[in-house]
């Protein structure tokens, strides 16, 4: 429970950290853009109050809590950890806005585009939602083949690679409880004496034997078991 408190923690702390930037980045750029304070520099214009306070507690409070969730997520486990990547494109994509929101849109009298500001908008953009893309596109494209390659790979992982297609059988047994009836090239004909169904004795007890093995592995449940069972031996004729 604490993990999950101080993780939270972290998340927020990365979530405030980039409001802070993104707030007192818009304080700058509505005087020009251009400001400093202090120091053997006589400047023309001079901060806004609290910009400068504000900036430091986003920058080094923002990497703080970020190292927080990062090591809490790695904790928990699951992928709270993976979430922490996600303060790249929050941070470059509130920046980047900015910059083409006063690109297009400079402040005081002046006319026109500042393109200095909308170029600096789309690289920040850009490698705001780049990255995010290719990962969606890469997550989108891994299918079950590249799970199994990617457990087998791990520590462990021709364990968990074998757990993943015991699971992934386990579903089809469960959509079709009842084993395939054998080939009707070995039936027998119904209208042969003595013939009791499409199956014979040999095929019915290795049904048999195959649901008792699905029983045993957890794949059926007692009712669907003995509802399966009962229906093969009375479509066997038994």
């Amino acid at each position: 429970m604490v993990d999950v408190l101080l993780y939270l923690l972290g998340v927020a702390g990365v979530a405030a950290g980039i409001t802070l930037l993104f707030l007192g980045m818009r304080a700058v750029l509505d005087i020009g853009g251009v400001c400093a304070e202090g120091g053997p520099y006589v400047t023309r214009q001079s901060c806004p109050q609290g910009t400068t306070l504000a900036m430091l507690i986003g920058i080094f409070g923002g990497l703080g809590s970020l190292l927080l969730a990062a090591w809490k997520g790695s904790v928990i486990g699951e992928g709270a950890g993976s979430v922490v990547f996600l303060a790249w494109p929050a941070l470059f994509g509130a920046l980047g806005f900015n910059f083409l929101q006063y690109g297009f849109s400079p402040p005081g009298d002046d006319q026109g585009w500042a393109w200095g500001w909308i170029i600096c908008g789309v690289i920040f953009e850009t490698m705001a939602f780049g990255p995010l893309l290719v990962g969606w596109r890469d997550a989108r494209g891994m299918g079950a083949s590249s799970s199994s390659r990617v457990a087998a790979a791990a520590p462990g992982g021709a364990r968990l690679a074998a757990s993943l297609r015991e699971s992934r059988d386990a579903r089809e047994a469960r959509r079709s409880a009842l084993p395939p009836l054998m080939p009707a090239a070995t039936a027998r004909p119904a209208d042969e004496p003595g013939a009791r169904s499409s199956v014979n004795d040999e095929a019915l007890v290795d049904l048999l034997e195959r649901l008792a093995a699905l029983h045993r592995a957890g794949s059926l449940s007692d009712d669907e078991y003995a509802r399966a069972k009962a229906e093969l031996l009375e479509r066997a004729g038994a």
